[in-house]
């Protein structure tokens, strides 16, 4: 019995120390993508305003693939779990959560407007073309492989795989969205929490990122 304990003991100190080098880069990562959005509320423009947040996302993603440790937990491509139907099942649900969302999210950001640093852009004609298509695509592609299947990885040695990874992580995507206000930290948790449900249900990555292109989609195309 003390030998198995010894084991799992051993055992978990070896993947606590293969987790530490990720929880570092996710540090490093997050620096780059948090940079990308002060300066991004110092820029009058939609043009400068989205070149910053293009500039730190693709900046983030290269840090993770640049280390191999990161870029395999990052990066690694897993084959889905479940079938087409519930994962259509999974989106229409979430981007129902992300439309509904947005009339407690204007309450709550009007009740605490001094929670509310900065605005998105408006960009007219080819550029909000090329925004609602690359734009949308990069920004659900880099936060779902930084803030739900990266740190996921990084962070399980130490919390598991329950309601502990649930809440971090969705509580650290929600607090990266810090400067658009209250009301946005607290939707982005909510929808951080599905997003990771969804994720350990069909364990593959692609239908999550999905989910989140279409959720902001649906709310920037209004």
């Amino acid at each position: 019995m003390e030998e198995h304990s010894s084991g799992v003991s051993k055992k978990c100190e070896n993947n606590r120390s293969i987790a530490r080098p990720l929880i570092w880069s996710f540090l490093l990562t997050l620096m780059a993508l948090v940079a990308s959005q002060v300066m991004r509320l110092h820029q009058q423009q939609a043009a400068s305003w989205l070149l910053w947040d293009y500039a730190g996302r693709i900046a983030a993603l290269a840090a993770l693939a640049a280390l191999p440790s990161a870029r395999v937990a990052a990066f690694r491509i897993s084959k889905r779990q479940i079938s087409l139907f519930e994962i259509v099942l999974w989106i229409v649900g979430i981007c129902l959560l992300g439309s509904f969302g947005q009339w407690p999210r204007h309450l709550i950001n009007a009740a605490f407007p001094a929670t509310v640093l900065g605005v998105y852009p408006h960009p007219t004609g080819w550029l909000n073309a090329f925004d609602l298509v690359f734009g949308l695509a990069l920004v659900a592609a880099s936060e779902e492989i930084i803030f739900r299947q990266y740190i996921r990885r990084a962070i399980q040695p130490y919390l598991g795989n329950g309601i502990f990874v649930l809440l971090t992580t969705s509580v650290l995507f929600g607090a990266y969205h810090w400067w658009a206000g209250l009301g946005n930290i607290l939707l982005a948790t909510t929808i951080g929490i599905f997003l990771m449900l969804m994720l350990r249900r069909s364990g593959a990555l692609w239908p999550v990122v999905l989910a989140h292109y279409l959720v902001d989609s649906i709310v920037f195309a209004q």
